[in-house]
């Protein structure tokens, strides 16, 4: 199966499946809105939340660099929820099996541990944003130049599909304008934000599967 892709800046992004991309120029795989910990989170506050759903993501995230043995493991923000909790420890645990990648970490608003956490693990933090070349990596949307190209997260886009009976089924989407994309949360426990039809936009939805443009 044909993977699609986004062409930015003579650079090639593959859009997966998984909610993440591998910039095939850097070997780089980008993703956001992991919100690992948040299943510790709420089970500690009283919500029956069960352990495993905080794993699936790390399952999954291990699968990725398996598949793809990237230089560099890029995350746009909310990479952990809340307070530092067990699941910090099984994240390290996964970057010490793929020591040829490094990760790298743009900090979001729920990216509250201390720097000793980072460092534990050879997390290299960057405060608000990340350049290469023309195009930023953030967590949330900034003002940038005409000519340049901003990465995002942080809305865990998704996009509503409506069938013939009164169905519908609402997908996590990458969302694409002219000097923008924005990447669907790649944790499981995460909401949608609703995104609109645009004719300016180009919108690809994930059934975990596949990937398809709407």
């Amino acid at each position: 199966m044909e993977i699609p892709v986004f062409h930015i800046d003579n650079n090639t992004f593959e859009i997966l499946p998984q909610k993440a991309l591998f910039w095939k120029e850097k070997q780089t795989l980008i993703l956001s809105d992991l919100h690992l910990g948040k299943a510790s989170h709420f089970r500690k506050n009283g919500m029956a939340i069960p352990i495993e759903s905080g794993l699936e993501d790390l399952i999954q995230l291990d699968q990725l660099l398996e598949m793809y043995h990237p230089k560099r493991l890029l995350i746009l923000g909310d990479l952990f929820h809340s307070a530092y909790n067990q699941e910090w420890e099984y994240f390290g645990s996964l970057l010490k099996k793929h020591p040829d990648t490094e990760c790298i970490l743009v900090r979001g608003n729920h990216d509250i541990l201390q720097m000793h956490h980072y460092e534990k693990y050879n997390v290299v933090v960057y405060k608000n944003t990340l350049k290469e070349g023309n195009i930023i990596f953030a967590h949330d949307v900034i003002e940038i130049a005409e000519h340049e190209f901003i990465i995002t997260g942080h809305i865990h886009p998704g996009f509503v599909l409506f069938g013939k009976g009164r169905q519908r089924l609402a997908l996590p989407c990458f969302y694409k304008k002219k000097n923008s994309l924005i990447l669907p949360a790649f944790g499981g426990l995460t909401g949608l934000a609703r995104m609109p039809k645009d004719k300016d936009a180009e919108i690809y939805v994930s059934t975990g599967e596949r990937v398809f443009r709407v």
